[in-house]
């Protein structure tokens, strides 16, 4: 994903005033990892992290689990089943409910007079109750699952012409709808279609809500890394978090995060030529609620490294062994490496197809006589100009031996790219 399509998507699905530059810059920082260049194996569930999309499970309310093991039970869920289970038996049973409402309006009118008038009047109806369910932080990660509800079902609009009272618009695009987007939930897409097929000039769009990207930590938004949200029902959808701690933070008890409930209208509008897309919300706070929660430090974690050095590189793995996975990365002493990394990605941009070069793309966990798939897919080079690739595994069941074994997994086969296969990296504590 090009840094331009990035932004076009954070601006399609959240406006300047209710996704703060801050905001946007942490996500960016979350794709990018503060790195000029990189590559990722982007899975649907980071690309909701970075768009704010709502993904549907539609799973019933599993007897006896909380969110964590619920969303390990939901079969459309993205994320990895094995570190939710560890985060559902590791995590701390919180259950604080904080209720939030839209500001009442600066200028009331008796009787809304057009169709923004409508959207924000609604709006200010809004009331929401943010349940923090469960959390897990051992000071390098914070995890935290929530459930929210709102006092009404999120409503949809639907009209013909142009919607009147709005003049201003995120996106405009020549074309048709069907031709540039789709919505995240199959039934949303229908909708979608059906409508403008039987509408060549009209709108459509439906009130959002939902958390915001990260909690922030006395001011300081937190880099979300992951994240999952299923809707249970019009009223209530269910979710969780993975932030990253400061680098250095060393906690004395008690962590204090503030949440951000997101809340207005996501709109939709076709005519003959174009294709808008806005975002309504309360002029009064920009559809922004915040939330301050207490979490516990309850977890722990453990730092592993090792160095291989070859005719070719040198490189240094820094893993965190916690209670819920294993994840770090590699870093190499590698510039030829960076040059013709840097000459790929040119070359990607422009067009053109050239050899994969011969650099190290991933690594799989040996542990206890098992191997694990690197789920996080990353590589690049990162904001000291050193080549490095992300590394993410579930935990393993036995953690002896452990070795990271480079792989070529989703790369092109050659004889380049096969030659460090005989260059593990041997962890220790």
């Amino acid at each position: 994903m090009d840094e331009q399509k990035l932004k076009d998507a954070l601006k399609a699905c959240l406006s300047d005033a209710s996704f703060s530059p801050e905001r946007q810059q942490s996500v960016l920082r979350a794709v990018r990892k503060d790195e000029p260049v990189v590559k990722r194996k982007i899975s649907a569930a980071l690309v909701f992290a970075i768009v704010m999309l709502l993904a549907v499970g539609g799973a019933a309310i599993a007897a006896g689990f909380g969110v964590f093991g619920q969303s390990s039970q939901d079969t459309g869920n993205e994320q990895s089943a094995t570190r939710l289970e560890h985060l559902e038996a590791a995590s701390a049973t919180l259950g604080d409910t904080q209720a939030a409402q839209a500001p009442d309006a600066s200028e009331p009118f008796a009787q809304p007079q057009t169709v923004y008038d409508e959207m924000v009047a609604n709006l200010h109806a809004r009331r929401f109750n943010l349940t923090l369910n469960q959390s897990y932080c051992d000071a390098n990660k914070l995890y935290y699952a929530y459930t929210l509800t709102t006092n009404a079902p999120l409503f949809w609009y639907e009209g013909e012409g142009a919607p009147t009272g709005i003049d201003e618009w995120i996106t405009q695009e020549e074309g048709k709808y069907v031709d540039h987007y789709t919505q995240s939930r199959e039934e949303d897409q229908s909708r979608y279609t059906t409508f403008f097929a039987a509408h060549p000039v009209g709108y459509i769009g439906r009130e959002t809500m939902g958390l915001g990207d990260g909690a922030d930590l006395d001011g300081e938004p937190l880099i979300i890394l992951d994240s999952g949200e299923t809707v249970i029902d019009d009223y209530t959808i269910q979710g969780f978090q993975e932030v990253e701690m400061p680098e250095g933070f060393t906690p004395d008890g008690d962590i204090e995060i503030e949440l951000t409930i997101l809340y207005g209208v996501d709109l939709t509008y076709q005519d003959e030529k174009s294709v808008y897309i806005g975002r309504i919300v309360t002029p009064e706070d920009r559809g922004t609620l915040r939330l301050n929660f207490t979490v516990p430090l309850n977890g722990q974690a453990d730092t592993y490294t090792g160095t291989v050095t070859t005719s070719a590189y040198s490189a240094t793995a820094t893993v965190t062994v916690s209670d819920v996975d294993i994840s770090g990365e590699v870093v190499f002493d590698a510039p030829e490496w960076v040059a013709a990394f840097e000459s790929t990605s040119a070359a990607n941009m422009n067009g053109d197809s050239i050899a994969a070069p011969a650099y190290i793309y991933d690594y799989n966990l040996s542990a206890g006589g098992e191997e694990y798939p690197n789920l996080d897919g990353a590589f690049g080079v990162n904001a000291d100009g050193q080549f490095v690739v992300g590394i993410r595994y579930d935990l393993p069941a036995d953690m002896s031996s452990m070795q990271l074994r480079p792989t070529t997994s989703g790369i092109p086969y050659t004889e380049e790219t096969t030659q460090h296969e005989n260059e593990e990296i041997v962890l220790m504590k």
